[in-house]
């Protein structure tokens, strides 16, 4: 009865593929491929890695993968075959110059929760003191308006005040704000005001020109 090797080896001389174009193809190494054909398991990984190589092989030569899985359990044993050993795992590194102790991984573990928990005041603190967000998403700036009227529209914090030119505009709870404006000369100035409760401000300008 053929083995799985045999199988292998005469489909592949028979289709004129070298063991370098099935490597390519497959991503099997020339060496695991000589061992795969020479039914010399010493040479392989373990058998579920093996069934991996035999599915690719299996498939990329057009046989059933299926079939070609049944013969290799048929005839394969792992007591009849120790599966090969990868070096690193034959001879593990005996000593290493690097070890952490259990106090140095608690001690490090501790530096980084406190250096987590000041960068999230730090940010906080920012957040509170710092400038609000403010966002004009209308009129874009060097706007030529056809009307007298324009709406302004924002955004900002919620907790902000909003002024236009020094007149207040009514934000709402998701700090959207909205406001119609009159344009009273060919060229209008409006400057934007967020103001923060602790009195920092951002500010935005935009220039609209009234066609006439």
């Amino acid at each position: 009865m053929r083995t799985v090797g045999q199988i292998f080896k005469e489909t592949r001389e028979e289709k004129v593929y070298s063991l370098e174009e099935v490597e390519k193809a497959t991503k099997i190494r020339k060496e695991l491929l000589v061992a795969l054909e020479s039914d010399d398991y010493s040479k392989l990984p373990p058998a579920t890695f093996v069934q991996g190589f035999i599915k690719n092989y299996a498939k990329f030569l057009g046989l059933d993968c299926e079939k070609m899985l049944a013969v290799f359990r048929r005839g394969f044993s792992d007591k009849k075959h120790a599966p090969y050993v990868m070096d690193a795992f034959a001879h593990p590194v005996q000593n290493s110059r690097f070890k952490l102790a259990p106090g140095q991984v608690l001690g490090g573990m501790i530096v980084l929760l406190v250096l987590t928990f000041f960068g999230y005041l730090w940010v906080q603190y920012h957040q509170f003191v710092g400038a609000p967000a403010l966002t004009i998403s209308s009129p874009a700036d060097q706007l030529t308006a056809d009307e007298p009227t324009i709406t302004l529209k924002g955004q900002t914090d919620p907790d902000a005040k909003i002024t236009v030119n020094g007149q207040d505009v009514a934000v709402d709870a998701s700090g959207n704000f909205q406001e119609d404006i009159t344009l009273s000369a060919p060229v209008n100035k409006l400057t934007i005001t967020s103001i923060s409760h602790f009195g920092q401000q951002a500010t935005q300008e935009r220039t609209v020109y009234l066609k006439r």
